[in-house]
């Protein structure tokens, strides 16, 4: 008699549900392909009384089998993650933004749309559709959420039901076709700063540069063009100057692109390039373009004005491309924390960084009440330096403190068996120094093929999670997320469905000793 699992394993899924035999489909990435909500996850540990608000996140999540089987795991589509966290207790909520290729695949049951960012390889009805898959980033802004991929405009979604509201264009005000995954938010008075770049459509080198007051009324609009088209996935402000980073992730040739190419190839003859514009009033003759060596930028760790009128950004740099050589450095770390000068009135464009942190990681997150000002601290996602190899899953490990004055770093790893995920940053109070606070990050765990949520304490970050918020499932790699609290948000709303539990009864067991009759 054969047994459940040879069954299985020989019985073939249906077609709109065979993905591809490659680690981005299998094993600890496989789809999870759900939406749903936990009311009252377990906590091991104690979540601090500080801690009250909302983590978001983003994790792209293939609902159908590609069209094409050499398509990229980051074409998946936006599931959005929120743990609401109120006195102590955690609720969980999970769901997928209706993006035009939502809806229409989910009426076809199957793949329609095609590669990554080629819409050429679409069937030909939806090819003008709005692209986003809103899998790339989450953020609050105008009291919603914006759902975020670089190649369309944002999605609007509710804060507490993560019900799709649709597309989202200020109104009308912003009207270029593509809007970054990264936008900086000015702590000091809510203004966005944001971009599109291939603003004119595929290949094109025309970048869009907007400003937005809190409210979202256009301030500053900019059009200009790059030196060449390259994956411009974040960007930095300061309080003067707008930074756009051109990586030599280089846009194929449209002719290519129409013929099937994936949308980005690697270009060893390019120069990471760097372009700096005045953040008011710019005009297009104002952007300053400067270079260093072929390398690889993905993130912006923070940016700010010096004293001495030049502009300083910092970030991972990573000086080869695994996508092209394989071959990392002979010796030493494969990336570094290092700091890029550019000064307004330079006469040489050539410029090289300085290493403030000789550690192997990504994801940098510093202090969102010091984005775009002078800081001190950065967090960084790496691999565990004491081990030679990475976790399972070649992700990272360890949670990083980095000091960017001294080079100082501190860690702490959850283990070879776990992944863990971009950190956001909450403060211990308002008005706490930098860094005091808390770091909250989403953790994979293949001993138990289960997630879950960690929170530390940042100033005891070797000590590891004071709390651990545990899900009863495995969710696939996130890509970004945000912290966003309490006093922001209507907390008093729920985020999972209590439309069962009126106020009054609610009120009535916060109050009063409940006894149950004996059965």
């Amino acid at each position: 008699m054969t047994d459940i699992a040879a069954i299985t394993e020989k019985l073939a899924p249906q077609p709109e549900a065979a993905y591809p035999k490659t680690p981005y489909y299998e094993g600890s990435e496989a789809p999870c392909r759900f939406e749903g909500e936990v009311y009252n996850c377990i906590v091991r540990g104690t979540i601090p009384t500080e801690v009250q608000g909302t983590y978001y996140r983003c994790m792209p999540d293939a609902l159908w089998a590609p069209k094409y089987h050499d398509d990229v795991f980051i074409n998946g589509d936006g599931a959005i993650d929120a743990i609401r966290i109120k006195d102590g207790h955690a609720d969980f909520k999970q769901k997928f933004v209706r993006t035009s290729k939502f809806v229409i695949e989910r009426a076809a049951r199957q793949a329609v749309f095609g590669k990554y960012r080629n819409r050429y390889t679409d069937d030909p009805r939806v090819k003008h559709e709005i692209h986003s898959t809103a899998n790339t980033h989450i953020i609050y802004f105008e009291k919603q959420l914006l759902a975020l991929k670089e190649d369309s405009p944002p999605y609007a979604m509710d804060p507490h039901t993560l019900e799709t509201k649709g597309p989202y264009t200020f109104n009308g005000q912003y009207t270029a076709p593509t809007f970054t995954a990264h936008p900086k938010i000015d702590p000091t008075n809510g203004e966005m700063l944001t971009m599109g770049y291939e603003a004119k459509g595929d290949g094109t080198t025309d970048v869009a540069y907007y400003l937005f007051s809190k409210e979202g009324k256009k301030l500053e609009e900019c059009w200009f063009n790059a030196l060449y088209v390259g994956m411009m996935h974040d960007m930095a402000a300061t309080d003067n100057w707008v930074i756009f980073i051109v990586p030599p992730l280089k846009t194929q040739p449209l002719d290519e692109i129409k013929k099937g190419s994936k949308h980005f190839a690697w270009a060893e003859e390019k120069p990471l390039t760097f372009g700096i514009l005045p953040r008011r009033n710019p005009k297009p003759e104002d952007i300053r373009w400067f270079t260093y060596k072929n390398a690889f930028y993905g993130h912006t760790g923070n940016a700010f004005d010096g004293e001495d009128g030049c502009v300083y950004l910092d970030a991972p740099l990573t000086n080869f491309n695994k996508a092209a050589s394989g071959k990392p450095p002979a010796s030493g770390n494969v990336s570094q924390y290092v700091r890029w000068k550019f000064d307004p009135k330079a006469t040489d464009f050539h410029v090289e960084p300085v290493v403030l942190v000789d550690a192997d990681g990504e994801m940098p997150k510093v202090d969102d009440r010091y984005v775009g000002k002078p800081y001190n601290t950065v967090f960084y996602a790496m691999h565990d330096p004491t081990k030679g190899n990475g976790p399972v899953g070649g992700i990272y490990n360890a949670i990083a403190k980095c000091n960017v004055g001294t080079g100082e770093l501190i860690h702490w790893s959850a283990g070879d068996h776990t992944a863990i995920h971009e950190v956001a940053f909450i403060p211990r109070k308002p008005e706490s120094p930098e860094a005091d606070g808390y770091l909250i990050t989403l953790a994979s765990r293949r001993d138990t093929g289960l997630s879950c949520i960690l929170i530390l304490d940042a100033q005891k970050i070797t000590d590891g999670p004071v709390a651990v918020i545990e899900l009863p499932f495995r969710l696939r790699n996130g890509i970004h997320g945000s912290w966003v609290s309490a006093t922001e948000l209507d907390n008093a709303i729920d985020l999972c469905d209590m439309s069962g539990v009126t106020e009054k009864i609610r009120q009535e067991f916060g109050t009063k000793e409940v006894t149950f009759p004996v059965l």
